[in-house]
């Protein structure tokens, strides 16, 4: 290649590289303006794949907040929750992966995301970790991990056995029951017959015993009478962590 030709194709992939992050911006800010909360899903759902910093504050700068998504999320149920920690102060990351890789995988790439993360930003002392529904699935193999910092995992109406659609992708996966855990683990667990995902289950793919981890179970409801199923869990989780 030329010299002048390579100038040419160095320039070019910096302005993609720009005109990438600018968009990326442009679409963040849009996510929060949206009123309609399942466009405002979308637009978050386009974000590109791994971890997507939606806020910059310097407040609270040593404790991080990572989101994770479930399989073919449509985003919506994230907004609410997403805006609620925001309005706390604390620096949020959303996270995009490919929801057909396998438990053990996903894990393993989002842990040395992570790594980077705290090396990059070496204020931060302690990560929440919330996944949600096969997101949650992925966070919780983290529970089992030492890193730099400490860590609390919370997973929310996740699955945590071998399931038969998961079996049938992923026949390594064995589930977390007993697992030894090295960071504090919240389970947040939906009611069954309440929960669209796994109500036809013959079993309840959320309940595991893992020593020494801390299990909350969700009512039926919502204080208004609204039904507490699969997507909105998120949102009752995230309020009552941040209850005023």
């Amino acid at each position: 290649m030329t010299k002048s030709l390579f100038l040419v194709f160095a320039i070019s992939l910096f302005l993609c590289s720009c005109s990438s992050s600018q968009t990326e911006q442009k679409t963040i800010g849009k996510i929060f303006k949206e009123d309609d909360v399942r466009k405002a899903g979308k637009l978050l759902q386009r974000l590109p794949i791994g971890l997507n910093l939606l806020n910059v504050t310097n407040n609270q700068a040593d404790t991080v907040f990572v989101a994770v998504h479930g399989y073919a999320s449509e985003g919506y149920e994230w907004i609410k929750p997403l805006q609620k920690i925001m309005q706390k102060g604390f620096q949020l990351y959303y996270y995009r992966w490919d929801w057909n890789t396998c438990p053990d995988y996903a894990e393993r790439k989002l842990l040395a995301i992570l790594e980077d993360l705290i090396v990059d930003k070496s204020q931060i002392n302690h990560l929440n970790i919330f996944g949600h529904s096969y997101g949650g699935t992925l966070v919780a193999g983290l529970a089992d991990e030492t890193t730099a910092v400490t860590m609390s995992i919370h997973t929310v109406a996740a699955p945590m056995i071998p399931y038969e659609r998961l079996i049938n992708r992923c026949t390594n996966f064995n589930g977390y029951e007993n697992m030894t855990i090295a960071n504090n683990l919240f389970q947040w667990r939906t009611v069954k017959e309440k929960d669209g995902a796994f109500k036809n289950m013959a079993v309840d793919p959320q309940i595991v015993n893992i020593p020494n981890s801390t299990v909350i179970e969700l009512p039926p409801q919502f204080q208004d009478g609204r039904r507490l199923g699969h997507n909105w869990s998120i949102s009752w989780v995230i309020d009552n962590i941040f209850e005023d």
